[in-house]
């Protein structure tokens, strides 16, 4: 593996020139394309995502890049995969409410090494490294010590395609009554980013790409958290979605989310 502390700047010199581009192009009149169901791109997505693709080639043109918006040739070094979402909360970003995030993430030889979530207008920088911790902005993240979920904040994701939102609904109907409160920040790196940081205790979502999650699933573990599939199966990068927590809850969230769809199921 290249020397971690050059795959961290060029992370963050990534992420930040991507939020270069949306900062300076967030009050503007946006062009907007649907690619799908609820799925929308702004030309500030794909503006961000050269930039980004840039800041990575010029440092590692032989590595892989995954990015939501394009199909890239597949670099020469299969054991470095990056993890790009140029503008994670597109709909946010759209109609100019303030909450989207870049999300760079670095798979090495199978394991995640190195993310980054980039807040461009709050100036916040997330990033951790294996085995060195999470930071914001320079100060070590931990994530909250809350055991009881009637005490928790949960960040409830809502998915797009009409399977997955039924998901969705089934998740807020079974946790609902047992929970806080809940929130929505319509960007899935920052709701991870808020685990990580201890802002939010829970974060449910049943319909992520890998470029959604990894930066933030790296987040969680190194501030002390723990994120599976959301059935509680071991995370991986094409999970399709993830159950998130401060490692205390995780257990409780996860009964609750079972008998949910043990009940919404019914009789055999």
């Amino acid at each position: 593996m290249s020397d971690a502390g050059t795959l961290l700047e060029t992370a963050i010199a990534a992420a930040r020139a991507a939020g270069e581009v949306l900062t300076s192009r967030f009050a503007r009149p946006h062009e907007v394309s649907y690619k799908g169901l609820r799925d929308l791109v702004t030309e500030a997505d794909l503006l961000a995502q050269e930039a980004a693709i840039a800041a990575i080639r010029r440092e590692f043109p032989e590595h892989e890049i995954v990015t939501e918006e394009a199909r890239l040739p597949q670099g020469s070094d299969r054991t470095h995969r990056w993890y790009l979402d140029p503008l994670d909360g597109t709909t946010n970003y759209a109609r100019g409410i303030p909450c989207f995030s870049v999300s760079i993430a670095l798979e090495c030889s199978g394991a995640l090494a190195v993310g980054v979530v980039y807040d461009p207008l709050g100036g916040r920088l997330f990033h951790a490294c294996l085995g060195r911790g999470a930071f914001l902005n320079g100060v070590r993240l931990r994530v909250s010590e809350r055991d009881r979920l009637l005490d928790a904040l949960l960040d409830l994701g809502w998915a797009r395609s009409q399977r997955a939102r039924l998901l969705c609904l089934h998740a807020a109907e079974a946790l609902g009554p047992e929970i806080g409160s809940v929130r929505t920040m319509g960007s899935a790196a920052l709701g991870l980013a808020a685990v990580a940081a201890g802002w939010e205790d829970v974060y449910y979502h049943p319909e992520l790409a890998p470029w959604d999650m990894a930066a933030g699933v790296l987040l969680i573990r190194e501030a002390g958290g723990r994120v599976t599939a959301t059935d509680g199966s071991e995370w991986h990068p094409l999970a399709g979605g993830c159950l998130a927590s401060n490692g205390l809850l995780h257990q409780a969230a996860l009964l609750k989310l079972r008998d949910g769809a043990v009940r919404n199921e019914g009789p055999s």
